[in-house]
């Protein structure tokens, strides 16, 4: 007996072969009543979707490209994935995580888009596309959306948050509990790729000398080549023996990320240096090693920012308007245990 095909059930069901694949994959725009005719159909004919057959016959892959740097076992890059997963796979999409560190693969990632076409759409996070990358990817005329990028130049939606602002709290917190000397510490950065964290640096910086603070009183630890991209307990040893050498040594420290900022406190805490009465810290994310520090932070959500981006994604596909196309998220502080009032300078 000859296999049954799509074909047949739309005949058997009395609907076109579109509504049987949206039906079979799942996707919310199929009535129920035509949803339970159609699979009543298909399990008459022992007809299962083949989803390689489905994106033949409607040109489209349903498969959406995440462009992160780094890898999966990165706290912010995970949790978009989860939160792109929540969005997207009800919707019957799956997702292609790829992974650049530099320009380089970067290049031969776009270079290869062109010949496969195994993509819908395109989600990148945390960097910035130059020029070059912006004008190859919109001749692929596919949904090019954004998370958490420092410049949504060429990008058709985007959702961020805005890392200047989150370090501005920093400061102003610290500043608010009589601060006078700060510091801050951030992770090296790959220098072919500019990456939103960058901001934060520059955040702290001009919000200092914006409430009155001098350079002498500001200590902006520098880039440590050793570092590979990832914060570990030798960077921290470094970045707090310089702290503790300054001749102004700073009592409140904002740190780029949480990752880094629990070395850092790892290390005062094993250079005996009272947190928070000698020294404040604060960290950048909210991921779960702040919870388990018990540490001040800034808080940002990436799930609901892979959520977001998912959802902008889908409308582009749909041909639907976008009310809002690039969507700025507020950070928020988070007060725990490693900032306070600097009662003992010694």
């Amino acid at each position: 007996m000859a296999r049954s095909t799509i074909q047949d059930v739309a005949r058997l069901a009395g609907v076109s072969e579109a509504t049987v694949s949206r039906a079979l994959r799942g996707l919310s725009n199929v009535a129920p009543a035509t949803r339970e005719r159609v699979e009543a159909a298909a399990a008459e004919l022992r007809f299962t979707l083949s989803k390689s057959a489905s994106s033949l016959a409607s040109g489209k892959t349903h498969r959406i490209l995440l462009l992160v740097s780094g890898g999966l076992n990165n706290w912010f890059n995970s949790s978009v994935l989860q939160g792109a997963f929540e969005t997207l796979s009800p919707e019957g999409y799956d997702i292609v995580p790829s992974f650049v560190t530099n320009r380089a693969e970067l290049s031969r990632l776009i270079e290869t888009l062109p010949s496969n076409r195994d993509v819908d759409a395109i989600i990148v996070t945390s960097f910035t596309l130059d020029a070059a990358f912006r004008a190859a990817l919109a001749s692929l005329d596919m949904p090019l959306v954004g998370i958490n990028n420092p410049d949504i130049e060429g990008l058709d939606a985007s959702v961020r948050i805005d890392d200047l602002e989150g370090m501005r709290q920093a400061v102003q917190l610290l500043h608010s509990l009589g601060h006078e000397r700060l510091a801050y510490i951030g992770n090296l950065i790959p220098p072919d790729l500019d990456y939103s964290t960058d901001l934060r640096g520059e955040g702290f910086h001009k919000t200092a000398l914006e409430l009155g603070y001098d350079e002498g009183n500001l200590y902006i630890s520098p880039p440590d080549e050793a570092n590979q991209f990832r914060p570990t307990p030798e960077i921290a040893r470094r970045n707090v023996a310089a702290l503790l050498a300054a001749p102004q040594r700073p009592t409140g420290v904002c740190v780029q990320t949480d990752e880094m900022a629990a070395h850092i406190l790892n290390e005062l805490r094993r250079q005996h240096v009272r947190v928070p009465e000698q020294m404040s810290l604060i960290g950048f994310d909210d991921n779960q090693l702040a919870r388990i520090q018990d540490m001040t932070t800034i808080h940002q959500d990436p799930v609901m920012l892979g959520r977001e981006a998912s959802r902008l994604v889908l409308d582009l596909l749909r041909g639907k308007p976008l009310d809002e196309p690039h969507i700025i998220v507020p950070t928020t502080p988070v007060l725990r245990g490693t900032t306070g009032v600097p009662t003992d300078r010694g």
